[in-house]
């Protein structure tokens, strides 16, 4: 029933944010996911701070995979009054120049945040809290409060904040591969992969099912050759 609830949460929306845990599982699913997206003609953005550098293979850079373009720097006018500014670029920075008519700017009075249209729709993948576990990032990712969100996770200590839970014992990559059809060769190659570090490269939390996707997916062109020599057990 859930299943088909956040497919159709996925139809219904047009930009979709992603929010994986920093578990390497979470990431694999969520850009396989993101992939599948794309495919979709979706707008997607991806909540990631650093690549694994296992898992770099998996995505040709952090600036393909979309992240927040729109990032503001804000002095607030009861601070100093700011009559000009202007920058300069070079290869080895940026530097923003203010002038102030009045006033005084310390490093705390300077706000630094991303200012993005409000998501449609909001994918979480192994994340347990949101509001604990984004805490120290909603200076900058505000404008993610008080969207919808599909909350998919694995671990019975979640704390079911979605508008939706898709809370099933299993792999990550099992629940994605479950909501997902047309699966393509980067998608397979990142379920793969997080099967793969599900299961301790098939060593453990093995069950028929598991074999089963893996097999569909070394037929939509994963390579599990490829996934070991990154990923290095």
């Amino acid at each position: 029933m859930e299943n088909q609830e956040v497919k159709q949460l996925i139809a219904d929306s047009k930009n979709i944010y992603l929010i994986p845990s920093e578990e390497p599982e979470a990431v694999t699913s969520a850009l396989a996911l993101f992939y599948t997206l794309k495919d979709l003609a979706k707008n997607v953005n991806l909540v990631i701070e650093n690549l694994p550098e296992n898992l770099k293979f998996l995505s040709p850079s952090l600036d393909f995979i979309s992240y927040p373009k729109n990032f503001v720097i804000s002095v607030p006018n009861n601070v100093a009054q700011v009559s000009q500014i202007y920058y300069e670029k070079n290869n080895d920075d940026l530097k923003i120049h203010l002038t102030i008519e009045s006033g005084n700017i310390k490093k705390e009075n300077i706000l630094f945040y991303f200012a993005e249209s409000k998501p449609d729709l909001i994918i979480t993948l192994g994340i347990k809290d949101y509001q604990k576990e984004l805490s120290d990032k909603l200076n900058s990712f505000g404008f993610l409060l008080d969207s919808p969100v599909v909350n998919i996770d694995n671990s019975q200590d979640n704390q079911k904040f979605g508008k939706i839970n898709l809370i099933e014992d299993k792999s990550l990559s099992e629940i994605i591969f479950g909501l997902t059809e047309n699966v393509k060769k980067e998608s397979a190659t990142c379920l793969l992969t997080g099967l793969v570090l599900y299961t301790g490269n098939f060593k453990n939390k093995i069950t028929a099912e598991i074999f089963q996707i893996s097999s569909v997916l070394m037929k939509l062109g994963a390579s599990l050759m490829e996934i070991n020599k990154n990923i290095k057990f």
